[in-house]
Order: structure tokens, then C-alpha cells, then sequence
């Protein structure tokens, strides 16, 4: 459910940032009367979208991930390498929490210059989406520590293991079919009825 309301927020800002900068390429090209408001209201639009999507992207596990390795590591490093990943994001979260938070209170008197929209709502989205990554670093961390004690993957989505060298495992290779491979000659050939 808060998915699809995030998803829903991010459409709307994302059409609406593309009609705007529409309109305004015809103001400035066709009527020769350009909008002196475009650039901020894209600027604020494109602001929200990234936080927004940023977060959305975090809760479905949309981030861009390698995989390759952590999936041969044993079963504990894989859930120390899940735990460092996740206080990783609790940090950045934190940094989004205490940097954005006093950047938009440094801002919160003063106003954009044609808009005049108060320049603390442009920050004010950082600290916020810091504090939901943050919430889910931990709703995460908890979920992956409880997947691992029940013998789950502990990474949410992974592929699973390769199979070990040497063919063994549910990999193994089967012998060929009958007559795999076997070439036949085409009709009207002398020995058309047996392979080649």
C-alpha cells in the first residue's frame, strides 16, 4: 500500500515536471515569452522526485546490487556483509537526517526569488526521506536476522548459490538423448535410414 501511494507521488511530480518543461519550451520558443517560474518549480519537482524515489527504490529493493560475490560467501559472511550493508544505509540516513535537517532550518526564513516559495520546503524532503531509509535500514536489518536464524537467504531477493564444481549438485549433467546429435542424410541418399 505505501508503495503504490510513493509510486503514485512520483507520477504525479514526474508529469508534472514533463508538462512543465513543455509548457515552457513553448512559452520560450513559439510565443517568444518565456516562464520566469519554470526553472524553480523544476528544480523543486526534480528535488522531491529524487528523495521520494530514492526511498521507494529502497523499500523494494530496486537499488543497484551486486550479487556475484556475496552469494559464494558462506552463510555467516553473507549475514555480516547484509548487516554492514544496512548500517551503512542507517548511517547515510543519518547524514541525510542531521545535514538536510539544519540545512532546511538555515532556510526556513528565506524565500526563492521568483516564486518566493520558502526555501526550507525545498530541503525539507532530505531529512524526511533520511529518517524513512533509516526506518527501513532497521525493519530490515531485523527481517534479515530473522530470515538467516530460519535458514533463509538473508539478502531479500538473492539468486541462490551456484551449484559446486565438479557438476555435482541438482546441476548435474544427464546423458544424452538417444540418437543426439545423430545427423540424418536427407531422402534418396544411399544409407538415408541410418545416422551418420
Amino acid at each position: 500500500m505505501i508503495n503504490r501511494i510513493l509510486e503514485a507521488i512520483c507520477t504525479a511530480i514526474l508529469a508534472a515536471a514533463v508538462l512543465i518543461a513543455f509548457v515552457s519550451v513553448i512559452f520560450r520558443y513559439v510565443l517568444d515569452s518565456a516562464l520566469s517560474w519554470s526553472f524553480e518549480a523544476s528544480i523543486a519537482m526534480l528535488t522531491y522526485l529524487t528523495f521520494v524515489g530514492c526511498y521507494l527504490a529502497l523499500r523494494k529493493n530496486n537499488h543497484l546490487k551486486v550479487e556475484v560475490f556475496v552469494i559464494r560467501l558462506p552463510r555467516w559472511a553473507q549475514l555480516a556483509a547484509f548487516t554492514l550493508n544496512q548500517v551503512v544505509i542507517l548511517g547515510i540516513g543519518w547524514v541525510m537526517v542531521y545535514h538536510g535537517g539544519r540545512q532546511a532550518y538555515l532556510f526556513a526564513d528565506s524565500r526563492t526569488l521568483v516564486m518566493e516559495l520558502p526555501s526550507g520546503v525545498l530541503y525539507v524532503i532530505i531529512p524526511i526521506s533520511g529518517l524513512l531509509m533509516g526506518i527501513d535500514a532497521v525493519a530490515s536489518l531485523v527481517a534479515g536476522w530473522r530470515r538467516h536464524a530460519g535458514g533463509g537467504p538473508v539478502f531479500l531477493g538473492a539468486a541462490p548459490a551456484p551449484p559446486p564444481a565438479g557438476g555435482a549438485g541438482p546441476c548435474r549433467r544427464r546423458p544424452p538423448h538417444p540418437g543426439h546429435g545423430a545427423v540424418l542424410a536427407p531422402a534418396g541418399f544411399a544409407g538415408a535410414d541410418r545416422p551418420r
